[in-house]
């Protein structure tokens, strides 16, 4: 019997090549992984991006949170805390729909004007808020030492509306106050502080600028359509703002 020395062949690996590099890559501790990486900028510019959208989210549930308060008040107020928005219907002023507030001069009618304002108009802030203040005020003297003096800007608008109502009605009114209170250039009823309510009040109403929608309706005594002032209007709460007044008032 005979036999054929076939050649001795090298050792034939069932790996590829690609593979065989990938083993001998990995075995020198060389990481595998795309040929590209991201610019150090993009990823500074990613990073921020996400981070501007936290905190865009997280203001939107603040604000959520804080539904009714108010978004609008740029300049710091202490009074912020206190103000509540709710939806309130206005009264014609005609007729059978009339205020209090309308009413012929009286004790009564006075009385309700000046419980608006008067005993409430002025407050003390403390040195913190004081400092917060857009505007710098003066501090208080003798017992209230480390305390300033503020007012509330609506309580003065309705001292200034009363002083307006009163100078309407001086006939009655001249019986029952000084004259000097109608002098016109001292006066609280005189021209001159008359003329200064007048302006401020104009630029508290443009300032607020009460965008709510006066409609028509047709009245058949006129046969014309006529505006009506007895709309729903979007307010800020007076009593919690008075309330809040009342409790920093000296």
């Amino acid at each position: 019997m005979w036999t054929i020395d076939l050649p001795k062949l090298p050792f034939q690996s069932s790996k590829s090549h690609e593979e065989e590099e990938e083993c001998k890559l990995l075995e020198e501790g060389t990481t595998i992984g795309p040929s590209w990486a991201l610019p150090q900028w993009i990823k500074v510019f990613l990073l921020a991006s996400v981070l501007l959208n936290l905190i865009s989210f997280g203001f939107i549930l603040v604000l959520g949170f804080t539904r009714n308060r108010d978004p609008t008040q740029i300049l710091y107020s202490p009074a912020r805390e206190a103000v509540y928005y709710e939806v309130k219907k206005f009264h014609r002023g005609f007729g059978l729909d009339k205020t209090i507030y309308q009413g012929d001069p009286s004790p009564e009618v006075d009385a309700e004007w000046e419980a608006l304002y008067d005993s409430v108009g002025i407050i003390r802030l403390d040195k913190s808020q004081a400092e917060r203040l857009p505007n710098k005020t003066y501090p208080y003297v003798g017992e209230d030492d480390g305390y300033y003096i503020g007012e509330l800007a609506v309580f003065h608008q309705l001292h200034c509306l009363n002083a307006i109502r009163i100078s309407l009605s001086q006939d009655y009114y001249r019986t029952v106050l000084d004259s000097s209170h109608f002098d016109p250039a001292e006066g609280s009823y005189g021209r001159d502080h008359i003329s200064h309510c007048l302006d401020a009040l104009r630029e508290a109403i443009m300032c607020a600028s009460d965008i709510s929608v006066i409609t028509w309706k047709w009245n058949h005594k006129a046969q014309r359509a006529l505006g009506h002032g007895d709309i729903v209007h979007t307010c800020r709460n007076f009593e919690s703002i008075h309330d809040w007044s009342t409790k920093n008032h000296p």
